[in-house]
């Protein structure tokens, strides 16, 4: 319990025993299951373009797991003309295939949802502005430490910067993206297992599509490929940690400069290939701003003690029934992309070897893929 909530049960534990019994007044607090999140943006891009429908979780529930919102018809309006129907095509996820729509720049945009029992949403209208170009993207090495249980470690990182240009507005309302990918070699056929009484034998995990047979006395059986391996490749993918937003301080003569987006750790396993950093530079009106303004401030300041009270997420999506719970944000952007490599070679310190892992990649790793990131080369 926080030092606040202890002082106000104090004061009332206090009140209670001085002035005697009251009688008590209780609250109806809707579950969080009756809330509807809605997430999803239209940009001038070819798509596919998506929205998240999902119900929220109680912050009592011992589950991450989400609860996606299924049999919905959403249908995207370009100033107020229906333009697409969103597909639904798995459990909470809709999209607008690829090549079917594109926004375009001064147009205004919005999403009408019925869910399956007969309840309607819908967005504001979010007007497509116009966005800058990335100019550069580059790394610079920064050397860092941490304390852990058994000592001080390694955790230096490659911070990711960025230049670009602010576009033709007055005051231009940025958001920058960041998400990294890393490809890793793992070697499931040559798993041992060691486990009681503690004769080690050779294992490989079926997915490595190698089985043991019979094999020399003493060798414990010999490995039969028998099969493709489909889980000895994958992809790791990095991810901010709070939305990057333009800061005007950063501007000079209209353009942004050293903004940093991101961080990559220089770790064995990271960098045990080469990496792919992907920025996409977002345009956003001055309320879908303020949204991931206050996203941002939450993610940065929520494990501190000393955390102001911020204002509440709500979003741009409104119930049609006042009793109807519903948050998230539905928005309209412009994107320009750009991408580099980087590998051990851009650091300048030296790197250990990576570990011979003998596990599938999404049992080591954790936001592993074994698909192919798009744009990949």
């Amino acid at each position: 319990m926080g030092v606040r909530c202890l002082h106000s049960a104090l004061q009332v534990l206090l009140a209670t025993l001085f002035l005697g019994c009251v009688e008590p007044i209780s609250f109806e607090v809707p579950p969080a299951s009756s809330q509807l999140v809605v997430e999803g943006y239209i940009d001038n891009q070819a798509g596919p373009h998506i929205v998240h429908l999902s119900r929220a979780s109680s912050i009592e529930a011992d589950t991450i797991i989400q609860n996606p919102v299924s049999d919905a018809a959403i249908t995207l309006y370009e100033d107020r003309i229906k333009v697409a129907d969103y597909v639904e095509v798995s459990p909470g996820l809709y999209r607008i295939a690829e090549g079917l729509f594109s926004g375009s720049v001064g147009h205004r945009y919005h999403i009408e949802i019925r869910t399956s029992d007969g309840h309607t949403y819908r967005s504001l209208q979010d007007e497509l502005m116009e966005v800058g170009e990335i100019k550069d993207i580059r790394t610079a090495y920064e050397s860092r430490s941490m304390l852990t249980q058994t000592g001080e470690t390694n955790a230096s990182v490659m911070r990711v910067l960025v230049d670009s240009d602010a576009g033709d507005g007055e005051q231009p309302l940025i958001r920058w993206r960041y998400s990294g990918y890393f490809y890793v070699t793992t070697y499931p056929m040559f798993f041992w297992r060691d486990e009681p009484p503690y004769t080690p034998y050779k294992d490989p995990w079926p997915c490595s599509g190698y089985i043991v047979v019979e094999g020399p006395p003493g060798s414990g059986g010999l490995l039969l490929q028998v099969g493709e391996c489909t889980c000895c490749e994958c992809w790791g993918r990095l991810y901010e940690n709070a939305p990057t937003l333009s800061n005007e301080e950063l501007v000079v003569d209209g353009n942004f400069a050293n903004v940093l987006v991101g961080e990559v750790p220089v770790a064995p396993m990271v960098f045990s290939n080469r990496i792919m950093i992907k920025v996409e530079q977002m345009s956003l009106t001055r309320e879908v701003f303020d949204f991931f303004n206050i996203l941002r401030s939450q993610k940065e300041n929520g494990q501190s003690i000393f955390q102001p009270a911020f204002g509440e997420l709500k979003g741009n999506i409104v119930a049609d029934r006042s009793d109807d719970l519903v948050s998230g944000i539905f928005y309209a952007t412009a994107i320009d992309t750009k991408i580099i490599y980087i590998d051990s070679t851009d650091v300048p310190v030296k790197i250990p070897e990576e570990t011979y892992i003998t596990y599938p990649c999404t049992a080591l790793i954790d936001d592993t893929s074994y698909e192919k990131p798009d744009l990949w080369e």
